[in-house]
């Protein structure tokens, strides 16, 4: 789903005459509320940690243009968009979902 977010937007993602902080901007209000989407619930394994990572990375590289033949560091990447962390975000939701639960007091 995550991908398919990205497509529709990738007119804008991908247009250089956007300045890339309002596309980070976007990537951060359109994009990671998609692919964290209940994340509450999740499960977090390796493999599932793995391919979040893989497909943030993919898409901050389609964001800025670069391929992955030019070598470039996900580090350097990453200080150039700053673009919100998706293992962040899922595990700052998955705190807060747990605070929820916590301060039910209806029995369940």
């Amino acid at each position: 789903m995550g991908w398919a977010a990205f497509g529709k937007l990738a007119k804008i993602l991908r247009n250089w005459r956007i300045p890339l902080h309002l596309r980070v901007k976007v990537f951060d209000q359109c994009i990671l509320p998609v692919l964290t989407y209940g994340a509450q619930t999740w499960t977090f394994t390796k493999q599932t940690v793995t391919k979040l990572q893989v497909t943030q990375r993919a898409m901050e590289r389609s964001m800025l243009g670069i391929s992955l033949r030019d070598r470039i560091r996900n580090e350097e990447i990453r200080k150039i968009t700053k673009v919100t962390d998706v293992i962040d975000r899922a595990a700052r939701l998955k705190w807060d979902y747990a605070g929820h639960a916590e301060r039910r007091n209806d029995g369940r």
